[in-house]
């Protein structure tokens, strides 16, 4: 939010004294952890000292602090607050005219333990201060666990074992459905504000305190950011792809051999009780790894066996030396095409209790289940005949994944050379590019691209296709984008307001299955009934609570039948729009 200086910032003005005293109260309502923080300061602090200026209130909100309104180069507007001599406080971002109040770092290392902290690798703290986003690979799971943090709510950043903040963001997804060794990709906390970025600028450009390599972060966060100071964060290389391997950052408690063995036997397991003879072939290995291997590791080693792990180190190595075996043929390193069922290994291979069973049959540790949904793509027109010239069999594979397709186009441009020799930052398509940018309606193609750019162009040329993995069922593609389940808010006779629940079906859930549960949940009376496009060969059911539920209900889809928020929509008649 502030890699560049806020711009039009107002003129300053003092913060009068009854206008402070609020602003004291609506920041211990909004912070309860501050309350504890506050505390534990004045029971540390000494009888001499009782200057009014350093009582803990006083440092969070001192006299003669001033407030301006400002607009960031990303035309976010906001309110900041600051000391007489301009030192960053608080600032106020204003979302959809709903109002957000955050912390300047400098609060933040006065207070540290005052938001929820997500810690994360020392090497990531350099792409977050480039404009990234923490993604959630990128996070570094404590053994305790993460803390219990809603989507939209504040935390921190802190480097693992640190205990000092050096970020401010809003979490993009409920810490709940994060879980270590889990697959799931994308944000997971928002950034919001970090140390060496615009706002710390303003202030007095100091350092965390007891963080012993503070001095060699800034170099490095001066470096980073004198680097990246032009280029757009869409330029950033994939932050999924990098952070892949920061998991290799945790201590494994088990040789690599040890984990070659457990890898191979959640392999073979997969194909004696999860893949089938009739489970349509070819797949993509990344969607066998994810969503066969993966969830045939053996009870207990869940968070310890990942190939990364292993000395395959990477998953089309590891099925590569499968092949070899003469268990499974594959087309190129990302498409299984073909198992031997009566492979001597599957035959003499005795089957082990997988992560999936033993959480089904523990009652203290059960887990619900998950609905996986994987955007696909199928090439089409120029496409193909791009992909045929780089080796691809397009007869062979279906549909791709967005990461195939990026792989592909980077190495195209890579090996053809094509990137702008003035401004690296780009690259100049030549002729087989243009074909597929090529629109009909004859507008001219650019002739430079950013590489993001490039390939999410690429992709928009290709059909939309989607994978969904239920709970104990294959795989299933699908044409077209995935369809959001979609809970409204509406008013009723007599002014009441109701919540309905559509689109169930297409994954697998049985609207009469929300009754009871969401009957308890929200204390209402909860009715099932047809839609106006049902019919007696197509029968398709809306669920109806009574009341303002979408937030009960869109908790209750997400932790007890594990559907991805991404696709929940929801409108809320008070605001008349979706969110």
């Amino acid at each position: 939010m502030f890699r560049k200086p806020p711009s039009n910032i107002k003129s300053y003005s003092p913060l009068r004294s009854s206008d402070r005293r609020r602003f004291k109260e609506e920041i211990l309502k909004k912070f309860p952890l501050l309350n504890s923080s506050i505390n534990n300061l004045i029971e540390s602090s000494t009888d001499t000292t009782d200057s009014k200026s350093e009582s803990p209130l006083n440092i969070i909100v001192p006299e003669n602090t001033q407030l301006a309104k400002f607009t960031t180069n990303s035309d976010v507007h906001g309110v900041i607050y600051t000391t007489k001599e301009k030192h960053p406080l608080w600032f106020k971002k204003d979302k959809d005219k709903d109002e957000i109040l955050v912390p300047s770092v400098y609060i933040l290392w006065k207070f540290p333990d005052m938001l929820p902290k997500i810690p994360t690798f020392d090497m990531v703290i350099s792409k977050l201060t480039g404009g990234a986003n923490l993604m959630i690979p990128g996070i570094a799971f404590p053994s305790e666990g993460l803390p219990e943090v809603n989507e939209g709510e504040l935390v921190s950043v802190v480097i693992r074992g640190s205990n000092m903040p050096l970020a401010v963001g809003s979490m993009n997804i409920s810490t709940k459905l994060l879980k270590p060794g889990s697959t799931r990709k994308g944000i997971a906390v928002n950034i919001i504000h970090i140390f060496g970025d615009s706002l710390w600028s303003m202030g007095d450009q100091s350092n965390p305190p007891e963080l012993s390599d503070a001095k060699t972060f800034q170099e490095n966060v001066e470096i980073e950011t004198s680097e990246s100071k032009d280029v757009d964060i869409s330029e950033e290389i994939n932050e999924d792809i990098e952070v892949e391997n920061l998991e290799n950052e945790f201590e494994s408690k088990l040789t690599v051999s040890e984990v070659d063995k457990l890898l191979e036997d959640s392999f073979y397991q997969a194909l004696v009780e999860k893949l089938t003879p009739t489970t349509p072939l070819p797949m993509s290995t990344s969607q066998f790894y994810s969503a066969y291997i993966l969830p045939c590791r053996p009870v207990g080693s869940e968070n310890e066996v990942d190939v990364k792990k292993s000395s395959y180190k990477k998953v089309a190595k590891f099925l590569s030396a499968m092949e070899k075996k003469g268990i499974i043929k594959m087309k190129g390193d990302s498409i299984l095409t073909h198992v031997d069922w009566k492979h001597e290994s599957l035959l003499g291979f005795q089957p082990h209790k997988i992560i999936k069973k033993a959480a089904s049959s523990t009652a203290l540790n059960e887990e619900h289940p998950t609905i996986e949904i994987k955007e696909v793509f199928k090439p089409k027109g120029p496409v193909v005949d791009f992909l045929k010239a780089q080796g691809e069999n397009v007869e062979t594979v279906t549909v791709y994944e967005p990461e195939q397709i990026r792989s592909i186009v980077l190495n195209y441009l890579k090996s053809q050379d094509l990137s702008d020799k003035q401004n690296p930052k780009f690259v100049i398509p030549d002729e087989q590019i243009r074909e597929i940018l090529a629109n009909k309606s004859g507008e001219r193609v650019p002739d430079k691209w950013i590489r993001n750019d490039l390939v999410k162009a690429i992709l928009s040329k290709m059909e939309d296709h989607h994978y969904v993995i239920l709970p104990d069922h294959d795989p299933e593609l699908r044409k077209g984008l995935p369809k959001n389940i979609q809970i409204s808010e509406s008013t009723r006779t007599g002014n009441k307001v109701v919540t309905t629940i559509r689109g169930l079906e297409s994954y697998g859930i049985n609207p009469n299955d929300l009754i009871e549960p969401l009957q308890k949940l929200c204390a209402s009376s909860v009715s099932v009934n047809p839609t106006l496009q049902s019919s007696p060969k197509k029968p398709l059911m809306e669920v109806m609570v009574q009341g303002p539920q979408i937030k009960n209900v869109k908790k209750y889809l997400m932790d007890t039948k594990g559907f991805p928020e991404k696709y929940i929509e929801t409108t809320n008649i008070k605001k008349k729009g979706k969110r």
